[in-house]
């Protein structure tokens, strides 16, 4: 029988996993279909945006009535960060300060006074702005989540030589299903191997469970350490690295800790018998 379970280390991996880090606008030019390296590997599925200006000249939106403190929608959504000009009419005689005036919902294309604004209530104002237009996988890009790299797509929306912005999450790795199940496994096979007399594969105490997802965790983050330079031999890899092979550390002396009152006593060459803190350097 199997002491821990995929559904058992995966729970334990994801209350262990950093939160994801949210990157906004990060650029790129995309050259035929030449791959580029975003800034991380291991993004989260589907949390990506791709986005272009295709606008040679700041978007007319034309007028709009804003009265009291409601939200007034925009022709467009996905507004680009510093680019909107509110302006009390087509002169720019009075230009409106974001923030001081009015605030918007980039996103969602939204505008709205706020306190002490001096857009005078059921004023008109003139709104300028450009916008992104936002594309599709598959049919304009391609992107490996793993390895965090992005390509355009030949005859889709982003033209030859363009500058993309992208928006994605990533987290502290992807772990997949063969690899926990791998990991459970060796660490079975381990705890197997050193059991005291009484004990064996069909023994159902808590501690040899809690010990045997314990030791695949462990076994599961050093992997990942290795993964995360194997995909992306960088600074940022390297601490990222660092931190799984730290957490799979805590793990393993965790384990052991467990597992001892299950197990052999080993000694080292001439030495007396000791706990079992680390396997490491031990018969």
């Amino acid at each position: 029988m199997s002491w821990t379970t995929l559904a058992t280390v995966r729970k334990h991996l994801q209350e262990t996993t950093a939160p994801q880090t949210a990157v906004e606008n990060e650029e790129h030019i995309m050259n035929a279909q030449d791959p580029v390296q975003l800034g991380h590997a291991s993004l989260t599925q589907a949390s990506e945006e791709i986005k272009t200006i295709d606008l040679a000249a700041p978007y007319a939106a034309g007028t709009v009535v804003l009265s009291a403190y409601n939200w007034r929608g925009l022709p467009h959504g996905d507004l680009v960060p510093g680019t909107l000009v509110v302006a009390s009419n087509p002169a720019l005689a009075v230009v409106y300060v974001e923030g001081t005036d009015y605030v918007i919902h980039r996103e969602l294309g939204r505008i709205k006074r706020v306190a002490g604004t001096s857009i005078p209530d059921g004023a008109t104002v003139h709104v300028w702005y450009y916008y992104y237009t936002v594309h599709s996988r598959g049919t304009d890009y391609t992107l490996d989540y793993a390895s965090g790299q992005l390509a355009r797509v030949e005859g889709g929306g982003i033209a030859d030589g363009s500058t993309v912005y992208v928006d994605y999450a990533t987290t502290a790795g992807t772990v997949t299903d063969d690899l926990i199940n791998q990991g459970i496994l060796e660490a079975e096979d381990k705890i197997l191997a050193r059991l005291k007399e009484g004990y064996g594969p069909g023994s159902t105490d808590q501690g040899l469970a809690t010990g045997a997802t314990e030791l695949a965790l462990s076994i599961v983050c050093n992997a990942q350490a290795m993964e995360a330079v194997r995909l992306r031999p960088t600074d940022e890899a390297d601490g990222a690295a660092a931190q799984w092979r730290e957490t799979s550390r805590r793990y393993e002396i965790q384990a052991w800790r467990t597992l001892d009152r299950f197990l052999k006593a080993r000694s080292r060459r001439g030495s007396a018998a000791v706990r079992n803190e680390s396997w490491e350097g031990w018969e």
